[in-house]
């Protein structure tokens, strides 16, 4: 590696960094899945093994793969207890995947090439948004770009066949950060498939048998894991119409090509371009399209040159997340499009700019590079001011103005309930992996029925007597409402957080014993006080927490008992 691609790689890491440290926010995001990975990475530190801990039945965990909870159980080992700490790991993957990302654009097309696709990757919005909150993605693609420049570089070092010693290094690094980038994330799936591919293309058929086994096998167990313990959550919500609305059924051959083709408009005409430049920008339909071509015709003309692992990777993750659940569909699970399609943009603007000199073709390339820089910097520069909004509320002791007061107001029942709950206490709740952390309790999902009865049997069948009723979203109102309102005499209320004369977020207990009634003997439309028996005897005594730290974690091991 010469003097100037090091500075120019330094340079770039700089600005990077600098971005990813002005966006970075200590607060938890409102998704599961974060608390989902603390979560699992807590079981493996606590329990030594690969548990649903915040579920009161402690299933063995067969959805996420483990590389990722395994990166925060190490940051936890280290002394991260809060949710900032532990932000560091997708931050610096971050980092990672734009300086893999330039290595492996640098060695395909130059070092210009390199820098402007990396800083492309940088600046995009969803590659900044993501880089803040505690998710399994910014790491795949860090894994992923990673994946591709070593095996690039095997087949540069090793010539054709990869028999010389530089190129079986590489090659072995490679083929190890592949199936680490699937322990990462099962999307990994079609970088394997490439790889696999790629060999066979090649013909080298012992290269092909060696990694098939070094991936099937672990892979193979994976599975097996998941199908002797339950099966895999991914494949069985696949068919769904809609995951999150189940009673809807599964889809059929028809539905599902209605499927691929809807998701091929919305992630080329809204969630790339919006993934890149933010939604604020009044031709995101146009950009999204235009790119999308230009991306395709480079994508050809590479394919033409030389037929690498990225070029069959590129088309089979790009189908894979086609023909997932629209409901599922979003710019966290393009981000690994993202750098192939600027490279192949570039490659194709190379080649159509060709004919012109050297003194037009660059403005152009510059000025077509801009139109993508600058409302992507728009972007990240807005986030940037929010997240400096919520430090600084953060410093002088305000914090929870960075949270809305849904959340805040979810935060404060859930530290409430592991503080007055008895220990055996299982709560129902919209975000139980959220609720387990912030509070040490055992929770549930709220059942996603609608018949009072069906939805009252499947919460005691997971030993519950407590229900909370919150504003995160529409899933409380569209489910526990109606039971509520259906069977107003077999809950009690426990306490309410929020403004006085407000509805606020709530802790109900249910099969309490009795039954509101009236002045008159008839059913009151109030809740009943729960009875002592649903409390604790006197509050708990937990350690101090800190600002955002995660109690679970500051109390030490199971929540401090």
């Amino acid at each position: 590696m010469t003097r100037r691609t090091i500075l120019l790689l330094a340079g770039v890491l700089l600005i990077q960094t600098i971005i990813v440290a002005l966006v970075f926010t200590p607060q938890p995001h409102s998704g599961g899945d974060n608390a989902g990975y603390i979560s699992l990475a807590h079981s493996l530190l606590d329990r030594g093994a690969y548990l649903e801990i915040w579920d009161p039945g402690e299933p063995p965990h067969t959805k996420y793969p483990p590389v990722f909870p395994l990166l925060l159980a190490v940051a936890i080992l280290l002394g991260a207890k809060g949710w900032a700490a532990l932000k560091l790991v997708p931050a610096f993957s971050t980092v990672l995947a734009v300086a893999f990302t330039f290595l492996w654009a640098r060695d395909r097309r130059g070092l210009a090439l390199g820098v402007v696709v990396a800083l492309l990757l940088g600046i995009s919005g969803s590659v900044v948004y993501y880089s803040q909150w505690m998710l399994s993605d910014p790491t795949f693609l860090a894994l992923t770009m990673a994946a591709l420049w070593a095996l690039q570089k095997s087949s540069e070092e090793g010539g054709t066949h990869g028999r010389e010693g530089g190129g079986k290094v590489w090659l072995v690094l490679g083929l190890a950060l592949v199936v680490l980038a699937y322990f990462t994330r099962s999307a990994g799936l079609p970088l394997a498939v490439a790889t696999l591919l790629w060999f066979g293309i090649q013909k080298r058929w012992k290269a092909l048998a060696g990694f098939a086994l070094a991936f099937g096998l672990p892979a193979f167990l994976w599975w097996l894991r998941g199908s002797v313990l339950g099966g895999s959550g991914y494949v069985s919500e696949f068919w769904l119409v809609d995951p999150y609305l189940p009673h809807l059924g599964t889809i059929g051959p028809g539905e599902l090509l209605d499927r691929l083709t809807g998701n091929l408009v919305a992630y080329t005409t809204r969630i790339i371009p919006a993934g890149v430049v933010g939604d604020a920008l009044p031709i995101i339909s146009p950009l999204g399209i235009g790119l999308g071509l230009v991306t395709l015709v480079g994508w050809i003309r590479a394919l033409r040159e030389k037929v690498g692992v990225a070029e069959l990777f590129f088309p089979l993750y790009f189908g894979l997340i086609l023909l997932w659940p629209p409901a599922w569909s979003g710019d966290r699970f393009a981000l690994p499009l993202l750098p192939l399609i600027f490279f192949y943009a570039g490659v194709a603007l190379l080649w159509l700019l060709g004919s012109f000199s050297v003194k037009v073709r660059r403005p152009l390339f510059a000025v077509l590079v801009l139109l993508l820089a600058l409302p992507a910097g728009q972007h990240w520069y807005l986030m940037a001011k929010g997240a400096g909004s919520c430090r600084e509320a953060t410093r002088i002791g305000n914090s929870r103005e960075c949270l809305s007061s849904a959340q805040g107001e979810y935060f404060a029942l859930a530290e409430w309930s592991g503080e007055n709950l008895p220990d055996s206490a299982v709560v129902t709740t919209r975000k139980p992996r959220i609720f387990f952390l912030m509070s040490g309790v055992k929770a549930q999902s709220i059942p996603l029925v609608r018949d009072p009865d069906e939805f009252l049997d499947r919460v005691r069948l997971g030993g519950s007597r407590y229900l909370s009723l919150d504003l995160l979203d529409g899933v409380s109102g569209y489910y526990v409402y109606p039971v509520l309102l259906e069977r107003l005499s077999t809950f009690c209320g426990l306490v309410e957080v929020g403004v006085a004369g407000q509805n606020g977020t709530r802790l109900l207990g249910l099969d309490h014993g009795g039954v509101g009634r009236g002045a008159e003997g008839e059913a009151s439309r109030t809740l009943a006080r729960c009875p002592g028996e649903m409390f604790r005897p006197s509050p708990r005594e937990r350690g101090s927490v800190g600002v955002w730290e995660i109690p679970l974690l500051a109390w030490g091991r199971e929540g401090g008992e």
